[in-house]
């Protein structure tokens, strides 16, 4: 089954219509898991709501991950597809984070449409920004710490804000990055420094993983330009390194790879009221869907 750039488009609209933020839009919130739920079930998905406690609240507050299964009675290794669904307050979050969850989304219906035979978890985490006085990441530290010796899946790859692109402004980075992550800089020096590209983050136990996604994306049907920013083995896990989904699963030794737009280092959007539904590149999104959902049914992940 094709992937349907309209059907993301509806989902980014849907979810980014208002700020889902859990402290300041519980009943947006609530709406957007429900939501989130309800699309699952439509694709008849085992769905399964996991509450975990958000630490250091005033007064205590709850998340909820809803997470999906597809063929979850085959003993086969899993592959785990995750995005945050909450927002920072104040934003709707069309690309951090509604264009990662239609991704997902996305992929959970062209698999089950395919008769897909792989075994897949969708997670749509709660609480992966910060949640005052604490940091982030909630969710998916929570689904991480459930996990036991024989679910832990085989590979993660977490999606986060993948719809930004720009014809005017130009890819920026840190400072350290042309120095550290040569064989990335070398491939946005080829894309002359262009803002429509994705990255895709990995580190040693997870190198098979981006190198099977960045040539998946080659291939002329997709042709996403791809950003590998491959972390060395000597290099410390610097918090630019790990301010998403993909560092939980990272620190339980589950190899996982993020794919990114960049956020801020792209999107004046980041964080702001202006995060909003026609700021969105939805065929970057669809390109990101292609490459996974190819990726997954061809077993090379």
């Amino acid at each position: 089954m094709p992937v349907s750039p309209s059907h993301i488009r509806q989902s980014i609209e849907t979810l980014s219509a208002t700020p889902r933020n859990s402290h300041e839009n519980p009943e947006q919130h609530l709406e957007a898991a429900n939501w989130i739920a309800n699309e699952f079930e439509k694709l008849g998905l085992a769905v399964v709501r996991q509450e975990f406690e958000i630490p250091n609240q005033s007064p205590p507050r709850t998340g909820s991950n809803i997470v999906a299964s597809l063929n979850s009675s085959s003993n086969a290794p899993s592959v785990l597809i995750g995005a945050h669904y909450d927002t920072v307050p104040g934003s709707p979050g069309a690309d951090d984070n509604a264009s990662g969850v239609a991704a997902m989304i996305e992929c959970a219906r062209v698999l089950v449409e395919a008769n897909s035979s792989r075994t897949v978890i969708f997670a749509a985490f709660d609480a992966e920004e910060m949640q005052p006085p604490v940091e982030g990441l909630h969710g998916s530290t929570a689904f991480v710490a459930g996990l036991s010796s024989n679910n832990r899946p085989s590979a993660a790859i977490i999606l986060e804000s993948i719809g930004f692109s720009s014809t005017t402004l130009k890819q920026t980075l840190p400072g350290s990055f042309r120095v550290l992550f040569r064989r990335a800089y070398k491939a946005l020096k080829r894309q002359k420094f262009a803002a429509n590209s994705l990255l895709i983050l990995s580190k040693r136990d997870s190198r098979q993983i981006s190198r099977t996604l960045e040539h998946t994306a080659a291939q002329p049907a997709i042709a996403l330009p791809i950003l590998p920013l491959e972390v060395p083995w000597w290099m410390p896990l610097v918090r630019n390194l790990r301010r998403s989904d993909h560092a939980p699963f990272w620190k339980a030794g589950i190899p996982a790879v993020m794919i990114s737009d960049t956020a801020n280092f792209r999107n004046p959007h980041y964080h702001r009221s202006s995060d909003t539904a026609d700021t969105i590149d939805i065929e970057l999104v669809a390109q990101a869907t292609r490459t996974i959902v190819t990726a997954i049914d061809s077993r090379e992940i």
